[in-house]
């Protein structure tokens, strides 16, 4: 008798940080695991949200050229979670988010724009780690013009299906 395995994936659509080396630094030196799983970035939206994904992508290149500029504040951590908030064009953040998924009924699901440095899924962040993080990553902007629609099967890394705009930039 064949076992049939099951294959687990999840998709969504992020946007990511090319221009900030020091978040990578210590997503890799504190986080490795996450790391290595994905580089990083700001969720733009996630898989439960979009229920035709080549739909998703018209709505996208209908967009295009997509400029958001967002500005992060100061490490935040919540136990084993650390984050940069956004703190700046989270409005636009926002309207991005409703243009993309809005089907004229109801506006998407608040999210709050920010990136992970450590995920407690895999990582644990301790008062050191965390000391250390906050001192090294002062406020920043950058601008964001690329979304990259990804997919992860199996608790494995995720892989960039689709690149739709020209990429980020920091100032």
């Amino acid at each position: 008798m064949a076992v049939s395995s099951i294959l687990s994936s999840r998709r969504q659509a992020s946007m990511y940080l090319s221009d900030v080396p020091e978040i990578e630094d210590l997503r890799i030196r504190f986080n490795p695991v996450q790391a290595q799983l994905i580089p990083a970035h700001v969720t733009l939206v996630r898989e439960d949200e979009v229920h035709d994904w080549s739909v998703f992508e018209t709505r996208i290149q209908e967009q295009l050229p997509i400029r958001l500029t967002l500005g992060f504040g100061c490490a935040v951590r919540d136990e084993n979670l650390v984050f940069l908030p956004a703190v700046l064009g989270v409005e636009q953040f926002d309207d991005l988010r409703h243009r993309l998924l809005s089907d004229g009924i109801k506006r998407p699901r608040n999210q709050t724009p920010h990136v992970t440095i450590i995920h407690p899924r895999n990582g644990t962040c301790t008062d050191a780690a965390f000391e250390e993080i906050a001192q090294r990553l002062q406020p920043f902007t950058t601008t964001l013009s690329e979304i990259s629609l990804i997919e992860q099967t199996n608790g494995g890394p995720w892989v960039r299906l689709a690149h739709l705009g020209t990429g980020s930039n920091r100032q």
